[in-house]
């Protein structure tokens, strides 16, 4: 299915089955709407499902903004008469959804690797629109290609001010869910370190499954998420 927003076409699946309750699925930074295809496919005999490909690293008309994308979602939601979601995040996806539950009823939620409450690093402020166009210069370029991340050196203009707009959007204080929430985290994740998913977990009515994996757990110990994804939403 197509949505428009903002301009942009956005590549969405909304499979109604007819069920009581709609799980609804936000991917990480540079993701898609196939990001947890197998928990999709899992899910679909018990639940309607939604599943929206988010413009992140796709170039846009404009740079976006974290209520961008949260309003997006209440869009597509609002046009399928959905009121309230079972959700299931990764990464950059928990950001949206620390906005979302402002403004529409989540039922319960499913993390892994979240992001969000990270401190910006010096490192990380040199990316802003001035101080890249510097470091861009010849002199310069080495600390350049050090410093700036391989996937915002890549990225289209509007699509870098986005970028930026994200990572310095701190939703520390938008982390606590009045909805019950499952957490799923790697031990080695080195962009959402282990401490946040225990930061969480002290915010919030939370269970934390931690694997002796990295920022893409739920997809390398992937049988055992669907089975924790299952047992915790059918509670």
């Amino acid at each position: 299915m197509n949505f428009i927003f903002k301009q942009e076409i956005i590549d969405y699946t909304f499979l109604d089955t007819k069920k009581e309750k709609t799980v609804l699925f936000l991917h990480g930074w540079g993701g898609d709407k196939n990001s947890f295809l197998s928990s999709f496919n899992l899910l679909s005999a018990k639940y309607n499902l939604l599943s929206v490909t988010m413009p992140t690293i796709s170039p846009t008309r404009e740079a976006w903004t974290l209520m961008d994308y949260t309003d997006l979602i209440l869009s597509i939601l609002k046009t399928h008469n959905i009121k309230s979601v079972y959700l299931v995040c990764h990464s950059f996806g928990f950001r949206v959804a620390s906005v979302l539950k402002e403004f529409f009823k989540i039922e319960k939620i499913v993390v892994t690797a979240g992001a969000g409450i990270r401190k910006i690093s010096p490192y990380k402020k040199i990316e802003n629109e001035n101080n890249i166009l510097l470091l861009q210069q010849k002199k310069f370029k080495y600390l350049y290609e050090k410093i700036a991340s391989g996937e915002f050196k890549n990225l289209s203009k509007f699509n870098k001010m986005t970028f930026k707009n994200i990572v310095n959007t701190n939703t520390k204080n938008l982390i606590k869910f009045s909805c019950p929430m499952l957490l799923f985290w790697g031990k080695k994740d080195i962009a959402t370190k282990y401490k946040f998913a225990k930061f969480i977990k002290r915010k919030n009515n939370v269970k934390l499954i931690a694997v002796n994996s990295d920022h893409f757990a739920y997809l390398k110990e992937n049988a055992l998420f669907n089975n924790a994804l299952v047992e915790f939403l059918c509670q």
